[in-house]
């Protein structure tokens, strides 16, 4: 998995995740040490999660065959990539590593991304995802919702709308990392429990959203 973070002014984003999760950048706007992988771009506010597969073709024709539709993979530094849609409203991104860029298994500390959400509009939807990427899933919590068990790091998928992947970065303490938000100048969400610890739905100061969440403490 890999994740690149879209605001208009990078430096700028580099200074508020600096000052919430601790994140120093290479030359090239990756975050140092994370993982999985990340970095910031220029762009529209949001945040693209690639999934991995090991091959973007087959995943592309894969896709197509399902019902679903497929750009050609393009080639970058990092891999192979392809914009899939589910055919329903949502779309998801695939990535084919390039050699030395995957990373099997993240160790997903302070500041990492450790869990996601997919969303999807429906069971049609939720069957697409699942079988283009083999998923595992399990029941969740809420009727509406899945636990996805055999990707790193773990996930979720939930059953109401189309959007794009929902980002669960790691804290250790979730009230100081809600206070270093609000101070970096983001929108801090209200905190709330859930079967594992806690979580809240953020904003940094461009308008990208993004979770935070920490685990319980026996």
């Amino acid at each position: 998995m890999y994740y690149a973070i879209h605001t208009p002014a990078v430096e700028r984003a580099k200074a508020f995740y600096h000052a919430v999760f601790g994140w120093t950048f290479t030359e090239e706007s990756h975050i140092e040490g994370s993982s999985p992988a990340g970095g910031l771009g220029g762009g529209e506010p949001g945040i693209d999660v690639y999934f991995e597969v090991s091959d973007a073709a087959a995943a592309a024709d894969k896709a197509r065959a399902l019902g679903g539709t497929a750009t050609e993979p393009v080639l970058s530094k990092s891999g192979w990539s392809t914009e899939i849609g589910d055919g329903h409203g949502g779309k998801l991104l695939l990535w084919q590593p390039a050699e030395g860029y995957a990373d099997s298994d993240p160790k997903c500390a302070e500041g990492d991304l450790f869990y996601y959400v997919l969303m999807v509009a429906n069971d049609d939807a939720k069957r697409f995802h699942a079988e283009l990427l083999d998923l595992e899933l399990t029941p969740g919590s809420h009727p509406h919702g899945a636990n996805i068990v055999n990707t790193r790091p773990i996930g979720g998928m939930f059953v109401h709308h189309a959007a794009p992947p929902d980002p669960n970065f790691q804290v250790m303490d979730i009230d100081a990392a809600l206070a270093r938000i609000t101070a970096a100048g983001g929108v801090a969400g209200e905190r709330q429990p859930n079967q594992s610890g806690w979580h809240a739905n953020c904003r940094d100061d461009q308008g990208v959203s993004f979770s935070i969440g920490s685990l319980r403490k026996d």
